[in-house]
């Protein structure tokens, strides 16, 4: 059992080396560095203790980020997650008899497409004179509504909302469709044969045999959310006039635009702290259903190593996998 468990470790060595070189030692530096006032002219660095923590405070954008990242994320779930499950439930349905392969392809499609291209189509979309946007709303006689999308501060922010959505909800489908594919199929055969409708194997059966996998989806989805930065990048860069900054966008705008590379590393910092809590919560209020209360606090070791695995980039598989093990052996 021992040797076994030496060539487990062995295999094991060069995955904790690339994490603990590329990961887990970066992300100890940046929380170090968040308290220096560094730049990237100079090769000395001012130590300020909390002084940047206390500027972020007072730092109106760092408001408008976060509020920012907060809508990103609400509908980011409600298109990655619920738009998405829906889809995955009619695509593995009877409802469509033929051409599922054809269906899942096209909805996959969008998220293998580059950013810079996707960013590049919906400028062109949202363009206020030729794009495709504005003549589609001119053609339907819907002249008044046409806008600038991305040059107006109250439709920039949704226009890429729109367009992440589009390019990443078929991603999230792909994986709930798979969870799906692993539900026994005599379990909804025999639902069939008792008179259930699909709709109701979808809800008493489909989803809770699936619940972790969405709470994976929902894990993912809140991560990406806050990490926000190519689509916002590509799209306005966080105009106009701060109006889509996110706190990834500001993090790079406050160390490349700014020189204020220890105020972006504390922006960094902010955004592990966010996506770690909100990923906890969402494992604990998940895996502690049908857990005794007794058991509850010997869990709440292994939902923060599964969170921090999570953002960090291990495999979700994996960090799934072992929440699953330790919740089966209590």
């Amino acid at each position: 059992m021992k040797g076994k468990n030496a060539k487990i470790l062995l295999f094991l060595v060069p995955s904790i080396l690339l994490l603990t070189v590329f990961v887990y030692y970066p992300v100890i530096c940046n929380i170090g560095y968040s308290f220096f006032n560094m730049s990237s002219f100079s090769t000395s660095k001012q130590f300020i203790g909390l002084g940047n923590y206390k500027s972020m405070l007072n730092d109106i954008v760092i408001r408008t980020a976060i509020k920012n990242n907060l809508i990103y994320m609400f509908w980011s779930l409600v298109f990655q997650v619920g738009v998405a499950l829906l889809i995955a439930l009619v695509l593995e349905s009877g409802i469509i008899k033929r051409g599922k392969t054809f269906f899942r392809s096209l909805f996959f499609i969008p998220s293998i497409i580059s950013i810079t291209v996707v960013g590049a189509l919906f400028t062109f979309i949202y363009q206020p004179d030729i794009g495709l946007l504005n003549s589609f709303l001119r053609t339907l006689g819907l002249g008044s509504l046409t806008h600038g999308w991305l040059g107006n501060s109250k439709t920039a922010l949704y226009a890429i909302i729109a367009m992440s959505q589009w390019q990443y909800t078929g991603y999230t489908t792909m994986l709930l469709i798979v969870a799906i594919q692993r539900i026994s199929g005599s379990i909804l055969e025999s639902a069939k044969l008792d008179g259930c409708s699909f709709w109701q194997q979808a809800r008493y059966i489909i989803i809770p045999n699936i619940k972790d996998s969405i709470s994976i989806v929902i894990i993912i989805t809140i991560n990406w959310a806050m990490q926000v930065f190519n689509e916002i990048q590509v799209m306005t860069a966080g105009g106009p006039g701060n109006s889509t900054q996110t706190l990834g966008n500001y993090m790079y705008t406050a160390a490349w635009s700014y020189d204020k590379f220890g105020y972006a590393s504390a922006i960094g910092n902010l955004i592990l702290v966010i996506t770690v809590i909100l990923s906890y919560i969402q494992l604990k209020k998940n895996s502690f259903v049908d857990i005794n209360d007794e058991d509850k606090k010997k869990i709440t070791t292994d939902h923060s190593i599964y969170c921090i695995k999570s953002f960090f980039g291990s495999s979700s598989l994996s960090a799934l996998l072992d929440r699953n093990k330790f919740i089966k052996n209590k």
